[in-house]
């Protein structure tokens, strides 16, 4: 945790304290405040962690199938072969 959201939490339960002091609220109410915020940002936080790991293995995958793709086609010669010389000689985009 960094230092400017460590200052904005301490920040955060120094105005909840004075808040609590001022308007007679108890110490429970603050700390079931502070639960529920808690809360709220560990659900945030999962939800983050569960769309990082989809994203990261959705482009995982798709990397592994490119090189499987590559591999399957060095296999089966299937990838890039050079024309041969009456190919060339008739191939459309080779002629100026």
């Amino acid at each position: 945790m960094n230092w400017k959201a460590q200052l904005r939490l301490l920040g955060a339960l120094a105005v909840a304290i004075i808040f609590a002091k001022h308007s007679k609220l108890s110490v429970y109410l603050v700390e079931e405040g502070l639960t529920v915020l808690l809360g709220i940002a560990l659900l945030v936080i999962l939800i983050l962690l569960t769309a990082i790991t989809f994203l990261l293995l959705w482009q995982g995958a798709s990397l592994a199938f490119f090189q499987l793709k590559e591999i399957v086609g060095r296999i089966t010669s299937k990838g890039h072969r050079p024309l041969r010389v009456d190919q060339a000689m008739s191939h459309p985009f080779l002629r100026h």
